[in-house]
């Protein structure tokens, strides 16, 4: 392969959905054969913050404080599989807007290829709102390699079984 066509630098979002780790496992094995480094980033939703706050059963700090160690157990969880894979890589932590996060990201860290899973862990709920990955394929100006989702979300024939059959 031409140097001008290796991906020196893949950008891995998590949210801790089976999805994302699926898609963050096939990064990897990606990674290891092209000796690139795998960026993981885990976006902390400032929406769910709000929505979180106004049920009024926790303050903003808490579920700020809650929802980024989630996504600090999400990092370390594939940063453990990389290591696993002696690939290097890191793992970064951000907030706001999950696809402004990832494509600002992306652009600030020069990757040559996002890759992500089809869905994450908001499931059908976010296929009403718009998908955080169709988001980043419309708005994005770097390459996207979307997972369509782990082997065990395959139904008999294939085929993906109807959202709500599928975990969250």
């Amino acid at each position: 392969m031409s140097e001008s066509y290796r991906v020196k630098r893949l950008l891995v979002p998590v949210d801790g959905s089976e999805f994302s780790r699926f898609a963050a496992q096939y990064a990897l094995r990606l990674a290891a054969a092209q000796r690139s480094e795998v960026i993981f980033l885990h976006v902390v939703d400032r929406k769910v913050v709000k929505a979180l706050t106004r049920r009024g059963t926790v303050s903003e700090s808490a579920a700020l404080q809650e929802l980024t160690e989630n996504g600090r157990v999400y990092l370390h969880d594939v940063a453990r599989l990389a290591g696993e894979l002696r690939v290097d890589h890191r793992e970064e932590l951000s907030e706001g807007d999950p696809a402004v996060a990832i494509i600002e990201n992306a652009a600030r860290m020069d990757v040559d290829l996002i890759v992500m899973g089809r869905r994450g862990r908001s499931g059908p709920r976010r296929m009403l709102m718009g998908s955080i990955t169709q988001r980043v394929i419309e708005c994005g100006d770097r390459p996207i390699l979307v997972i369509t989702g782990p082997p065990a979300a395959e139904g008999e024939s294939g085929r993906q079984e109807s959202p709500e059959a599928l975990p969250s």
